[in-house]
């Protein structure tokens, strides 16, 4: 394990993730833990884990993004202590704004609703998406209807609460406390990473990610094509 994103989701984690793989790293984001560890980790949040099941999970892994892995980078850091840390602290109402666009453009979007009810894959996702929403913001969607009840003033107190504790907790020789504004530099030299020829990635502007997940992510995908299958035999039926 090279390094830990450990900002907050809304605060660039799918442009980390453009970068890691800039990089040539392997990289765990949201969806590859729901693939790939998706048991694992509602087990571990639902009961604990040790540091032999992060080690075991996340071997021959580079990089991890986005909830859980930011939730529990103590435990991540832990298992692999000579990793980085990177957090980007994002102005808070600026950063709850993006946060509930983000969950809007997933809930009213039909095609990603009817893919997680219609798709045994979706079905797990979903699953794997209340475990994580309910120790990221406190508030999982409810099992029968779908919605994320927002309450503004308590994901702000988990954001500010993260925040400080990344900031007092993780090995100061061994993070960085990064502006996207500043580019590659400060990243590759944190990093040990040559500066790459081309401008600076910006990933997920306007809250598009799903969407484009769906279009282009082999593992959305299979979910839709799984979806396409189930609603093609029910109208057989």
């Amino acid at each position: 394990m090279k390094v830990i994103y450990a900002g907050f989701s809304k605060t660039g984690t799918k442009t980390m993730t453009s970068v890691f793989h800039e990089f040539g790293y392997k990289t765990y984001d949201w969806l590859e833990n729901s693939w790939y560890l998706g048991k694992d980790w509602r087990r571990i949040i639902k009961e604990g884990g040790t540091v032999e099941d992060f080690r075991r999970m996340y071997e021959g892994v580079d990089a991890v993004v986005d909830a859980p892995c930011y939730n529990f980078w103590e435990q991540i850091l832990e298992a692999y202590p000579d990793t980085k840390i990177i957090i980007s602290i994002r102005e808070e109402e600026a950063w709850l704004r993006a946060l509930y666009k983000q969950i809007d453009s997933m809930e009213k979007d039909p095609i990603y609703v009817m893919m997680l009810l219609l798709s045994y894959s979706g079905r797990k996702y979903f699953q794997y998406t209340q475990a994580c929403s309910l120790v990221a913001i406190g508030n999982p969607p409810s099992s029968w209807r779908w919605f994320t009840v927002k309450n503004g003033m308590n994901f702000k107190r988990l954001y500010r609460l993260h925040n400080n504790y990344v900031l007092q907790k993780a090995p100061k020789k061994q993070l960085l406390v990064y502006n996207f504004k500043d580019g590659w530099g400060p990243i590759c030299e944190f990093l040990g990473e040559k500066v790459p020829d081309k401008p600076f990635p910006h990933a997920n502007i306007g809250a598009s990610i799903m969407r484009e997940y769906m279009e282009n992510h082999p593992i959305m995908k299979r979910m839709m094509r799984e979806a396409m299958f189930t609603l093609g035999v029910l109208t057989l039926i």
